[in-house]
Formats: structure tokens, C-alpha cells, sequence
């Protein structure tokens, strides 16, 4: 299931690239990889941590190297702030978890309501600096165990 999810996410990564607004392409990957995180709670887990680490540490430097033109493209447009990533690819999927159980318990499609106010963060105008830098791809597996671990301390 998961390598399959992994190969989707290029396949939306390559058919985003032919839409010719960047803004409009890089809003297209992530609404299509919500979406089916949303429908798809073993998938979110899988994506966002709660798989083996081993296929972790394999799976998102493959994913990030899909979505990397997809941000280089946008960032030389000029419509995604410059010291945004695309290792943050990792945090905004995995902080969308809790909008898609909202979504479950309070009204379908609430999800977007919040995809929409993180995308509006890594638009390029007006933004003062973020004040760290994007961790590095190596670090991602750390990341995600991290959230994981914290994500099992809320459900106890």
C-alpha cells in the first residue's frame, strides 16, 4: 500500500507540473494528496509516521525529490516564499491529521479550510523571514517519530 501511495504522490507531483500556473499547481498536489489522506486514515498514518521507521527513512526522500521542481518552479515565479522547502511537504501533511478527523466529526471537507490557511503561509508576499530554517532531508524520519510519539501521548 504504501509504495503505491509513494508512487501516487509522484504521479500527482508529474500532472501537477503540467498546470501552467505555479501557484495553482502546488495548491492542485496538495489538495489531491489531502483528499486522499482524508478518505484514507491508514494512509495518512502511513505517510505521517505510524509505519516502521525504516520505510519512513526510505519513503520521504523519494517523495521530496518529486516535489522539489513543483517548489523550485513556484519559488522562481516569484509565489512561494523563498525560504520555504519542500521537506516542509512533511510537517504540513502531518499537522493536517487532526483537521482530518475534525473533518469526520464535525462537517466533511473542513480539511480544506485548513490546507488553505497553511498554503496562504507559504505564499511569497509580504512575509517576514521564518525563523529557522527547513530542517534537512536526513532529518525527516526524526521529524515524523517525533510527531508520532507526540501524537500517541495525546491519545492516552
Amino acid at each position: 500500500m504504501l509504495a503505491g501511495a509513494t508512487e501516487q504522490i509522484a504521479v500527482d507531483a508529474r500532472e501537477s507540473l503540467a498546470i501552467d500556473d505555479p501557484w495553482d499547481a502546488l495548491v492542485a498536489f496538495f489538495e489531491r494528496n489531502a483528499e486522499r489522506q482524508a478518505r484514507d486514515r491508514g494512509l495518512y498514518e502511513a505517510l505521517t509516521g505510524r509505519g516502521d521507521d525504516e520505510t519512513q527513512a526510505r519513503i520521504w526522500p523519494s517523495i521530496i525529490s518529486t516535489v522539489t521542481e513543483l517548489f523550485t518552479r513556484a519559488q522562481r515565479a516569484g509565489v512561494v516564499r523563498a525560504d520555504a522547502a519542500p521537506q516542509d511537504i512533511a510537517a504540513i501533511f502531518a499537522f493536517l491529521g487532526p483537521a482530518f478527523e475534525m473533518s469526520r466529526a464535525v462537517a466533511p471537507g473542513l480539511w480544506r479550510r485548513y490546507l488553505a490557511l497553511m498554503l496562504d503561509g507559504l505564499r511569497a508576499t509580504d512575509r517576514p523571514p521564518l525563523p529557522a530554517p527547513a530542517p534537512p532531508v536526513e532529518a525527516l524520519q526524526t521529524i515524523i517519530r517525533t510527531g508520532k510519539t507526540i501524537m500517541k501521548a495525546g491519545k492516552r
